[in-house]
């Protein structure tokens, strides 16, 4: 975005508005990490035993199932 030769990078569109929404959350769920089932699923995650959570997205029709991990430790591949 921006004009010819900008030295302004920005990065637009749904993976943003989701992941800022997502990013949000950590504070409401007291917790270090947030991440999509879907992100957590293309990445060969295994989140077993950690609870699945929904919440709405502005621009979205269904709301992103995420985890909210109290540590990065609990990201396991």
């Amino acid at each position: 975005m921006g004009p010819p030769r900008s030295q302004v990078i920005t990065a637009i569109g749904d993976a943003v508005n989701t992941c800022a929404r997502l990013e949000s959350l950590t504070k409401e769920y007291h917790c270090a990490v947030v991440i999509s089932r879907q992100a957590a699923e293309v990445a060969g995650l295994s989140l077993d035993g950690q609870q699945l959570h929904e919440a709405p997205v502005k621009g979205r029709r269904e709301p992103v199932q995420f985890y909210a991990l109290k540590t990065a430790d609990d990201l396991r591949i």
